[in-house]
């Protein structure tokens, strides 16, 4: 198949948010189906907009870098080096962008891998497309969205015993960090220093088992530990 490489920024049309920008997304995937999938979808959302399309990792690093999206969408399954490699590459040259992986494989070791890069989000290719659009926009304010179906992948036998093992500030500070906010946000506003909130923050990932401040937050979500 011919590689498919293009970007959208000079074709598009401006949508009228008034003041308000949309939310620019980058697509990497080598099947066309889905490719086509995405440029619809992405087109017919207000709030959204596609600036490009790639079907590698490799240029997936050249696309960030030209079109400057906030959010790409990353199979995980590409021509080259995989996705999660890719996002942690990504990660390294540009720390801002935020990663959805849009793959279907919902295997547990994957997921926890996607997370562990970096990526905020990760969504099935059979689940709705509202899904998919509310993993873009969750994942662009900061927060965690992992999709509904993959739960149980998410949930460990005594996690009743995680939730009583956490303290109510760990609750807490695991909550504001669900809203979006950053460690020194959490700090001003219950009034704990930085350096205590990071290790709280790193003895939370270590109870919930995770490997990211990302992934506790998506397994604290997933086992409704918080809001």
């Amino acid at each position: 198949m011919p590689n498919r490489r293009f970007d959208l920024t000079s074709a598009s049309k401006p949508k009228s948010l008034g003041t308000m920008a949309a939310t620019k997304c980058l697509v990497v995937d080598d099947h066309s189906v889905v490719q086509q999938g995405l440029e619809l979808l992405i087109g017919d959302i207000e709030d959204l907009e596609l600036v490009g399309v790639v079907e590698s990792g490799e240029d997936a690093l050249d696309a960030v870098a030209r079109l400057k999206p906030q959010i790409v969408l990353m199979d995980v399954r590409l021509p080259g080096i995989d996705g999660v490699s890719a996002v942690k590459k990504i990660q390294q040259v540009a720390p801002s962008v935020e990663f959805v992986i849009f793959s279907a494989y919902g295997d547990k070791r994957l997921l926890s891998d996607a997370l562990a890069a970096g990526a905020r989000g990760y969504v099935l290719k059979g689940s709705p497309p509202e899904d998919l659009v509310r993993a873009i926009r969750t994942v662009a304010t900061g927060k965690a969205f992992v999709d509904p179906s993959l739960s149980p992948a998410l949930l460990i036998s005594d996690a009743g015993h995680a939730q009583s093992a956490l303290s109510e500030r760990e609750r807490e500070i695991l909550q504001l960090l669900a809203e979006g906010y950053h460690t020194e946000e959490v700090g001003r506003r219950i009034g704990l220093s930085v350096e205590t909130v990071k290790s709280d923050t790193k003895r939370v990932i270590a109870k919930l088992q995770a490997d990211t401040r990302t992934h506790a937050v998506a397994i604290a979500l997933r086992r409704a530990l918080i809001d």
